[in-house]
């Protein structure tokens, strides 16, 4: 009898605490998922409170955010039978974007995850009573749609926080705040193109680092964002072009949420740019400068020079045809940057790859370069003269009005096409905007380059009088000439060298055998017997190495030290993930800011140390030939030209990205930000 009475009394005792827990906290449960609503508070004291609704999930398994992206459906509560409740509002934490089956783009929590809820009584005296139908999604190699109900009863009185409170305020902190709060502004939006556009931040403190994730939406449209190409990523200040999965010209405006590292903002109602931003303006005085370096890099200077020493030659010295002279070396320059522009897009638009300075990649615009700078070096040594047939000449110098300004214009567009090769800061930053963007922008982009390059010509267009402070002409002209003469001399060995490495000798040797009949038949020199030898010899030394190409076409291509990996993405990647620290180095035999970079900063004893030191991994690629693989790395980058240099590691897989100009110092205090982060 008293089993049963013991028994009895247990019984009562176990349904009463199973009937108390179901009333007051309820858990759906399954084997990939366990939901339940948690509390911060003890007991309702306030009108506003917040609640969680917390899922656990089983590796692999992942539910959606508000915005679910491609494919799958977000949590949703029905809570219409609830008692003293007023509203409940969802604060969605920031998702992670994950790549599904079929390139589908989804925006999902896995782990376990909580989802604040701000809930507002009717009434803080009275209990709450929370009913509320779940709706929700789970997924992995499949998905699975539940539908429960849930609930939780909190009664009123004095309150204490709960041992969920700090699990809830962790999730918080992942919720977007308004940007306002925390020190942003200057933010811009300008439409690229129908499907891009160039988003820009600055902040009135230091943003911590971390990576860089974009989410876009216009009211409840979400739009889907395929790529984020950093341009600016300091300590305060924020850039990037954002590749969008579709056409939104006709949206005026976009809601925006930002995030970087564990810091995540809200960005309301922001207007969209179109033409001309602010930020284009800064763009243009950037590319006006880059043009205007571009006259002082070596490739360039000798022309610059070798044209104030053709003005001074010059027997008519009034200011108007030095104004006319130099008006059409810098319409020459401009219409070269134009015309470039067009080229760009157009191999953009048909291959979808494009770079400043690839056409030195090409033998046959090389070839064309030599054979231009060997004419004008002959010229300035005084072993070549043009004497053209009567009839031809005639015509040459009515077009150039007998004041020999004509040429002024194959001047300038000379000067451009040695300029292309040459990188600068302030280029670097121009062209990878210009490339980036619609062809209005980057017509107007190359425009203002071509005039950044030809002020120096518009200074004497104004100020014409300034060439009598030039000195005057006498015997140093001639011992200038042959300067000038050795200068360009020594950058056709250098383009030599480079047509080399691509093409192979025995092409490079058919073309300067082909150049030097040119030069002898041009010279009428076949009548005289020793220059028919010469022919002759020529001429069998190229059927020679027709047969005989082994010997000649060894590999002329880009080698370095031992120590420098060749560039791989993949196994760049591979050393990231293990947990290495790359610098990688994107160069070409025909970069001269590479060339700079190396003597002055790559081959120093300093560099040598700093990488041996902190254990770095160095990687080269070289860009002297067409490679598909680093163009597509620089792209990603936003880089449309080369020096390229940064520094990898974990928690920078984007890179640290160092200016055109290499300097220790730059490099040095990457290595210490790196190092930092690590710590953090």
């Amino acid at each position: 009898m008293k089993r049963i009475f013991y028994l009895s009394i247990y019984l009562c005792i176990f349904i009463s605490i199973n009937i108390s827990y179901a009333q007051e906290y309820n858990v759906f449960k399954e084997d990939m998922v366990e939901v339940s609503f948690i509390s911060s508070v003890t007991k309702v004291t306030e009108e506003k409170f917040y609640l969680g609704l917390e899922f656990k999930l089983e590796p692999g398994w992942k539910i959606y955010w508000r915005q679910p992206g491609d494919s799958g459906m977000p949590p949703t509560l029905d809570y219409k039978d609830s008692v003293n409740l007023k509203s409940i509002e969802f604060k969605w934490p920031f998702p992670i974007k994950e790549y599904e089956a079929a390139n589908l783009l989804t925006n999902i929590y896995k782990g376990e995850v909580v989802i604040p809820l701000e809930v507002a009584v009717k009434d803080h005296k009275n209990p709450l009573n929370l009913k509320a139908k779940l709706n929700f999604q789970v997924c992995k190699d499949i998905c699975i749609p539940f539908e429960t109900n849930l609930f939780i009863n909190i009664d009123s009185g004095k309150s204490n926080f709960t041992e969920y409170f700090h699990k809830i305020e962790k999730a918080l902190s992942k919720v977007p705040v308004d940007h306002k709060t925390v020190g942003i502004n200057n933010i811009l939006i300008n439409r690229v193109s129908d499907n891009s556009l160039f988003f820009s931040l600055e902040s009135l403190v230091d943003i911590k680092e971390g990576e860089i994730e974009i989410f876009l939406e216009n009211k409840d449209e979400y739009i889907k964002v395929n790529e984020i190409n950093i341009n600016e990523n300091i300590n305060n200040k924020i850039s990037a072009k954002i590749i969008l999965d579709k056409d939104i010209s006709h949206l005026n405006n976009l809601d925006i949420i930002f995030v970087k590292g564990n810091l995540a903002v809200n960005i309301k109602e922001i207007r969209i740019e179109n033409g001309i931003s602010k930020s284009i303006y800064l763009i243009l005085l950037i590319a006006m400068m880059g043009g205007l370096i571009l006259n002082f890099m070596p490739c360039v200077l000798p022309v610059l020079i070798l044209k104030l020493n053709r003005i001074l030659s010059a027997e008519n010295k009034n200011i108007h045809n030095i104004r006319f002279n130099f008006l059409l070396t810098a319409s020459g320059i401009i219409f070269s940057f134009i015309l470039i522009a067009f080229i760009t897009v157009f191999i953009k638009e048909i291959s979808g790859q494009v770079g400043w300075g690839i056409q030195f990649q090409q033998p046959i615009f090389l070839l064309f370069l030599i054979f231009i700078l060997i004419i004008f070096s002959l010229n300035l040594f005084g072993k070549i003269e043009f004497n053209l047939p009567n009839k031809f000449n005639t015509k040459i110098n009515k077009y150039l009005g007998h004041k020999n300004s004509g040429v002024a214009f194959f001047e300038g567009a000379f000067a451009t096409l040695l300029a292309t090769p040459c990188s600068a800061p302030f280029l670097g930053t121009a062209v990878s905007f210009a490339l980036s963007s619609n062809f209005y922008t980057t017509l107007l982009i190359f425009v203002f380059l071509g005039f950044g390059m030809s002020l120096p010509y518009f200074i004497f267009i104004l100020f014409p009088t300034l060439i009598n402070i030039l000195p005057k002409p006498g015997k140093w002209m001639n011992y200038l000439r042959y300067i000038l003469g050795i200068g360009l001399i020594s950058t056709a060995v250098w383009l030599s060298y480079v047509c080399i490495s691509i093409s192979g000798l025995s092409i490079y040797i058919y073309f300067i055998s082909a150049l030097a009949l040119f030069l002898l038949i041009l010279y009428r020199l076949y009548l005289i017997k020793k220059y028919l030898i010469l022919i002759f010899i020529i001429l069998l030394g190229n059927i020679y190495i027709s047969f005989n190409t082994d010997y000649v076409d060894y590999d002329f291509s880009y080698s370095d030290q031992e120590e420098w990996l060749n560039f791989d993405n993949i196994e760049l990647q591979n050393l990231i993930n293990q947990g290495n620290t790359v610098f990688v180095d994107i160069t070409a035999d025909w970069c001269i800011t590479c060339k700079a970079n190396k003597i002055l900063v790559l081959n120093t004893k300093e560099f040598k140390n700093l990488i041996r030191d902190n254990n770095i991994i160095l990687m080269k690629g070289d860009w002297t030939k067409p490679n598909d693989e680093i163009n597509k790395f620089l792209q990603n980058a936003n880089r449309y030209g080369i020096p390229f240099n940064a520094l990898y590691n974990s928690n920078f897989p984007n890179g640290l990205l160092y200016s055109e100009i290499l300097t220790l110092k730059d490099i040095r205090a990457g290595v210490t930000k790196l190092h930092s982060s690590v710590a953090k």
